[in-house]
């Protein structure tokens, strides 16, 4: 790829590219990244959404803080389930706010690390 092909003035966030410079010569070009530029204020533009939507979920009761967590962290079921050390049937049910009320203390804490559980709002249960 040639030197002026790769070029993208993006400044917070620079990459090292190894390119064909003018002179035909290859040589290392400091460039923003593409993705950077047209894409990553959009994805924070759409967490952002989804983090408020699901805590307007939350606070309503229509899902548990555990649900909440694994769509926030991106964790499917089973590396939710693996994490914690609970089978996926049991962690299916706490994804509804009536199972959710019904676990002990140890059992939370077991499924939701500590920042998380000091960051959520209280919610009726």
């Amino acid at each position: 790829m040639k030197e002026k092909d790769l070029y993208v003035d993006y400044k917070p966030q620079q990459l090292i590219y190894y390119v064909e410079m003018e002179d035909a010569s290859y040589g290392p070009l400091l460039s923003g990244s593409y993705l950077s530029k047209h894409y990553l204020d959009d994805y924070y533009e759409k967490m952002e959404k989804l983090e408020k939507s699901l805590r307007e979920q939350l606070n309503n009761g229509e899902i548990s803080p555990v649900y909440y967590y694994m769509i926030l962290q991106s964790f499917g079921e089973g590396d939710l389930a693996s994490r914690v050390g609970v089978s996926k049937r049991k962690l299916k049910r706490h994804f509804q706010i009536r199972h959710f009320a019904k676990l002990r203390l140890s059992q939370l804490k077991k499924n939701m690390p500590k920042p998380l559980m000091f960051r959520l709002q209280p919610c009726s249960i």
